[in-house]
């Protein structure tokens, strides 16, 4: 973003020689990639990334993940396959339901997708209605999960303080 992408791919490549830190290493060229809008080249970084993490038995990379999912959605949204950037948005949320950019994301690119059916060359019909009850029940499971997430956190009277204060 300053201007420093050379030497922040070279970094990178030479991270991603590094076993345990390749998948990293991968999803950072895709990100200095995207900044240089080479959408493709970072997509397929992000899809390295992801088959690295998945190669890597016993380790939890899940934020990682919902990252590569995240920006590819991006980069799908950006390039027009709204289709596909809901899918990757959905995938994203289903690593970690309560990321309010994740469903913001999904929730454009579905209406985006919905503004291109609606154009008078493309009229869908009954998939469209299938189509809208299922992203209904999505929203609706989100917002559950959301609505628990909050109540949980309900204010707790904090204990009187009887020592130091660190």
């Amino acid at each position: 973003m300053r201007g420093f992408s050379n030497q922040a791919i070279a970094a990178y490549l030479k991270a991603a020689s590094y076993p345990e830190t390749k998948a990293y290493a991968e999803f950072g060229l895709g990100a200095v990639y995207h900044s240089l809008d080479e959408r493709e080249a970072a997509l397929e970084r992000f899809k390295d990334a992801e088959a690295t993490v998945d190669s890597a038995p016993g380790q939890e990379h899940r934020e990682l993940l919902y990252r590569v999912r995240y920006n590819s959605g991006v980069i799908a949204f950006e390039s027009g396959r709204y289709d596909e950037a809901a899918s990757c948005f959905r995938q994203a949320l289903e690593l970690n339901p309560i990321r309010v950019e994740a469903k913001r994301n999904l929730e454009l690119s579905l209406a985006a997708r919905r503004h291109d059916e609606s154009a008078p060359e493309s009229k869908a019909g009954d998939g469209r209605i299938q189509e809208s009850a299922e992203t209904e029940a999505l929203f609706e499971y989100l917002r559950e999960k959301e609505r628990r997430q909050w109540k949980s956190r309900e204010w707790i009277e904090d204990a009187p303080e009887d020592g130091p204060d660190y």
